[in-house]
């Protein structure tokens, strides 16, 4: 196959261009680029491809065990495949257990599949996200999250429309090299960006789907000793492309947030005035909600101190133990009658095991099975009882934010309170009104949102 073969398809969106010189220079100067990174048997954009680390095809036999899922997924045509178990429940995800890398090339293939909308390849490390690939139907786009620490804000670092027709396998191409990111379908379909989050050592490692029934395969990583030779010219071609590409069709209340999520990014790290702001918010907020914290516990909180109680009974208290051992061992019983019913269960990897079972476990359910439903009535009861010995251990958190919100309400006759208050709401509209004076855009686009949330 001769270059103007190769190139050809490249160009072919392109068509119809000739009234725009500049512009059909710079798809030449793009299938050009293109051209010079494909076409050989190491396909990178920015990274020269080093030793691999790691190669998966979730085959059954040879499937590693540093995977970790439940019965939302399973091993299905030699892919893993999101099941409909717990579909009800949204996002859930699979990770890769004992990841830890930097510089590398990550690269994997997927399927849309049923009802799925969005899969993501998510990585971050030490307890916090970094770095987020998100694929939907019509565009996939790179997302960093935050870092309070850090004073970080999530941001979006760029975003190509791609329409992935259902049933299609597609490979993504994900290069990390310092703090900058390359995510790829082909040379055409190119996400680019630079930021700091991205300049991280890697321990967590995750694909999420929103919904059934789409899949993913043929999970590569290799190291990133360096950058391929002429990377800085070829960053700039991708880079004007990047930027000269349409928004992504999107729901208004999407293109909002998007947009908003871009503007708060670049004022957050490059300026210094709307820096200066956010702080002084910061330490309002925080000044109120020290001084009366209880009118201020968020849900993750108020959480925490029921699971806080548990723990705390568990090591302290034998009643509470033993109850809570019982009801362990009942819920274990109904595991093993699973196992007892699907004798084939007994020959997998215990990864495999986690996956499986729920899913004949499901399957007796639907059933009717009457064994398993008196198994689960036993278990069932014991819970009950665990709680009604127990009630702290096991509380509404709803209970606690209605006390939270009555507390909350009753400082409305402090007049100290009222003035704190008052000067954060001051604060944060000034933050608001220097974001509306740095993004002429959106007024509009929240007019429109809104529009769109209220239409019946």
């Amino acid at each position: 196959m001769n270059i103007f073969s190769r190139i050809m398809p490249i160009l072919y969106p392109y068509r119809g261009l000739s009234s725009n010189p500049a512009r059909c220079l710079q798809s030449l100067l793009l299938a050009l680029v293109a051209f010079s990174s494909v076409g050989r048997a190491a396909e990178t954009l920015m990274c020269e491809r080093g030793e691999a680390v790691l190669r998966e095809d979730f085959d059954p036999a040879s499937v590693s065990e540093r995977w970790f899922f439940r019965g939302a997924f399973a091993l299905r045509d030699g892919a893993l495949v999101r099941t409909r178990l717990y579909a009800a429940e949204g996002n859930q995800r699979v990770f890769l257990k004992d990841a830890s890398f930097h510089n590398v090339i990550l690269q994997f293939t997927f399927r849309f599949e049923g009802e799925t909308t969005d899969l993501r390849l998510v990585t971050g490390a030490d307890g916090h996200y970094n770095s987020i690939v998100q694929i939907r139907r019509n565009h996939f786009q790179v997302n960093t999250a935050d870092d309070k620490a850090a004073g970080i804000v999530p941001s979006h670092l760029g975003e190509c429309a791609h329409r992935f027709e259902e049933g299609r396998w597609y490979t993504m191409t994900v290069e990390f090299f310092d703090d900058t990111l390359v995510a790829w379908t082909d040379p055409e379909h190119v996400v680019m960006g630079s930021h700091p989050l991205v300049d991280r050592t890697r321990s967590y490692l995750a694909f999420q789907f929103d919904r059934p029934s789409a899949a993913v395969d043929e999970v590569r990583i290799w190291t990133a000793p360096g950058q391929r030779p002429g990377w800085p010219e070829r960053r700039k071609v991708l880079a004007a492309a990047q930027a000269g590409r349409s928004a992504v069709d999107r729901d208004p209340v999407d293109r909002y947030a998007y947009v908003f999520t871009q503007l708060k990014s670049r004022l957050t790290r490059f300026d210094p005035a709307y820096g200066a702001l956010v702080a002084s918010h910061r330490d309002l907020k925080q000044a109120l909600h020290d001084r009366w914290p209880d009118a201020f516990k968020t849900h993750k909180e108020l959480s925490r101190a029921i699971l806080d109680t548990r723990k705390r009974l568990k090591a302290d208290n034998p009643e509470f133990k033993a109850m809570e051992n019982a009801m362990h061992r009942a819920r274990r019983a109904e595991d093993a009658y699973v196992v007892s019913v699907h004798p084939a269960l007994k020959d997998l990897e215990k990864h495999r095991v986690l996956s499986e079972l729920p899913i004949l476990r499901s399957g007796l359910e639907k059933r009717g099975d009457p064994k398993l439903a008196a198994l689960v009535a036993e278990s069932a009861e014991l819970q009950r009882n665990l709680e009604n010995r127990f009630p702290d251990a096991f509380g509404s958190v709803e209970n606690l934010v209605t006390q939270r919100n009555t507390l909350r309400k009753a400082l409305n006759d402090d007049p100290v309170f009222q003035a704190q208050n008052r000067a954060v709401a001051e604060a944060w509209q000034a933050i608001r009104h220097y974001e509306l004076a740095a993004e002429p855009r959106l007024e509009a686009l929240e007019t429109a949102r809104r529009a769109y949330l209220e239409k019946p």
